[in-house]
């Protein structure tokens, strides 16, 4: 046996971890978030205001939880780990973005009323328009 597996307290990613920083990044995200939420009850700025600041407090909450909470870092012992992080973050960004383009275009293809169903040859008609009648009297 090796002597991680005697004591695996003394393996490095154990050691390096503390309770002050799984405290720290977990009130960390909680305020962050409570922030958030009071901007948009308080309808504090403007919507693109509102929107650049709950950006910016989700990067800084997404890094105070990667860095406190999953002590990620690109010290030797979590070299793997960040790297594989680093290459699965575009893949989970394109596969959100198509996956919206996706539901956007078909979105557009059927539900729009004033185009016709792609190769089906019906278009959507719009519901019958009772006409005014002419007064009888007249």
């Amino acid at each position: 046996m090796t002597k991680h597996e005697l004591k695996p307290w003394e393996h490095p990613e154990i050691a390096s971890a503390h309770r002050g920083q799984y405290i720290l990044g977990y009130v960390l995200s909680v305020v962050l978030s409570g922030v958030s939420l009071l901007l948009v009850l308080a309808h504090a700025l403007s919507p693109l205001g509102l929107l650049l600041v709950i950006a910016v407090i989700a990067a800084v909450t997404l890094l105070a939880q990667l860095r406190l909470l999953f002590h990620l870092d690109f010290s030797e012992h979590q070299l793997w780990n960040t790297l594989t992080l680093t290459l699965n973050v575009p893949l989970l960004m394109l596969t959100i973005g198509l996956t919206a383009w996706m539901f956007r275009t078909l979105y557009l293809q059927v539900m729009t009323p004033d185009r016709p169903m792609h190769g089906s040859g019906v278009s959507y008609q719009q519901p019958y328009a009772r006409q005014p009648m002419a007064d009888p009297m007249q």
